[in-house]
């Protein structure tokens, strides 16, 4: 048997024991402080987690942002593409049979004359 199972056979290390002499040999005061340590080291463990997370999700939402921001560039190069004069007199003239009027064809109207 070895010493710690006969110390304990022999009811010295009992429950009540260990409590007994760690709260006699450490002051309130160390005790109080070692926790405080240990609440600040969770506390900075989890306050790094939560700014890691936040600022991925501060990265992706950037990202999207400039995906976004090319896309609407595009469409604006398309729109202008569309709405290019020469294409919509070809889609007039053969579409809709449409012909550009002789100058002999065009009335001005003067809108101060009375």
């Amino acid at each position: 048997m070895n010493a710690a199972a006969r110390l304990f056979n022999q009811g010295v290390l009992s429950r009540g024991w260990a409590l007994t002499v760690f709260f006699s040999k450490v002051p309130v005061a160390t005790l109080v402080l070692v926790l405080a340590v240990l609440s600040s080291a969770l506390s900075v463990v989890y306050i790094t987690n939560a700014t890691r997370s936040t600022n991925a999700t501060l990265e992706q939402s950037i990202y999207e942002q400039q995906q976004i921001h090319i896309q609407w560039g595009r469409l604006l190069l398309e729109k202008s593409t569309w709405m290019m004069q020469a294409r919509v007199q070809e889609i007039a003239e053969d579409t809709l049979d449409m012909v550009v009027p002789d100058s002999k064809s065009v009335v001005i109207i003067n809108a101060d004359s009375k």
